[in-house]
């Protein structure tokens, strides 16, 4: 269908773009002001799981170098995510060194297919960070255009990434899974965590309470994985 309309005005959108992070975040926090303490508390659970879960991932693969960087939302989306918190404490237990926080620019949710980290800003960390044992973003995969993957060093840092809808107490991006399994095979993710549950591929002898809960509301991609399972599918 084709629809005729105006100029988009980029002070507009951007407005917009701010309209909606406040009143997603005014909801939650109204969300989370009326539950009790421990209401709060189970309803961030399966977000600080999904941190301690990929920070014993992370720790297996960073191995002896143990130095990885993270990519978080900036802060227009709101201030730092259970996921990360969780994430950041369960690497300094296992003492691997969070080597930067990059807070990205990720766009505007009005147009969901142009919600991502921007390309530029992966390379720039790519460059900086050669050494780093891996690279974990917790706002899904970067946009890549054709031909960018191309453009990575056939020993880059592991990328490890959570395309999940929530990451607690904040949106995450989820956008762009549908391209993860040939990432995966490709070699540019190492793994990936989205919305779902069962993961099949997770270890499940002897699973803790979080890696149960883990279980539960999240699936894991990694290589051999050739498709999106359905029940991680969103409209």
């Amino acid at each position: 269908m084709t629809t005729n309309l105006p100029p988009i005005d980029g002070g507009f959108v951007m407005g917009r773009w701010s309209r909606w992070n406040t009143c997603f975040l005014l909801l939650l926090a109204s969300t989370l002001s009326a539950c009790t303490p421990k209401e709060t508390q189970t309803l961030l659970e399966p977000s600080r799981a999904l941190g301690t879960v990929l920070a014993e991932e992370t720790a297996q693969i960073s191995g002896p170098k143990k130095g990885v960087v993270i990519i978080v939302p900036d802060a227009s989306w709101g201030p730092s995510s259970s996921v990360e918190e969780a994430f950041k404490a369960g690497l300094k237990k296992k003492g691997v060194t969070v080597l930067e926080v990059k807070a990205a620019r990720l766009g505007d949710p009005m147009h969901p297919d142009q919600v991502g980290m921007l390309p530029s800003d992966f390379f720039e960390l790519m460059q900086k960070f050669p050494e780093a044992a891996a690279i974990v973003s917790l706002v899904g995969v970067p946009r890549f255009a054709p031909g960018d993957v191309a453009r990575l060093p056939a020993d880059h840092a592991p990328l490890l990434v959570v395309a999940t809808a929530m990451l607690g107490n904040v949106p995450g991006v989820p956008g762009g899974r549908e391209g993860l399994p040939g990432l995966i095979d490709a070699g540019v993710v190492r793994f990936a965590i989205i919305d779902g549950s069962g993961t099949p591929d997770h270890k499940t002898n002897g699973k803790d309470g979080e890696q149960e809960l883990f279980a539960q509301h999240y699936l894991v991609l990694r290589g051999g994985v050739g498709s999106l399972p359905t029940s991680a599918s969103h409209p």
